[in-house]
């Protein structure tokens, strides 16, 4: 058995912030894309019901940014692998109108 030499990684800085504060942020933003991984997860996948894995991923979108979320797209997106663009292409396309601001 081998013994592993690397040094430890060193913990980010985070003097002048509440250690509470940090591990609330973090701990929200684990359980926010567990949430959406779940979701996603649960959205039919076959050839024929594209239809509706778009509106559900509408639905994710609209419940996530109801919930606060502060960046709800990009959230949504990287969970999913794609550009931000592709995914309001894809919402768009579920019946989501969008105007100049997103």
């Amino acid at each position: 058995m081998s013994t592993n030499h690397s040094p430890k990684p060193q913990p980010e800085d985070v003097s002048g912030t509440d250690d509470q504060d940090v591990l609330g942020v973090g701990a929200y933003q684990i359980m926010t894309r567990r949430y959406v991984e779940r979701r996603i997860a649960e959205l039919p996948a076959g050839p024929g019901e594209t239809e509706a894995r778009l509106r559900g991923l509408l639905d994710i979108f609209e419940d996530i940014t109801a919930k606060g979320h502060p960046e709800p797209l990009r959230l949504l997106a990287a969970v999913l692998g794609i550009p931000v663009d592709t995914l309001v292409t894809h919402l768009r396309a579920a019946g989501r109108p969008w105007g100049e601001s997103r």
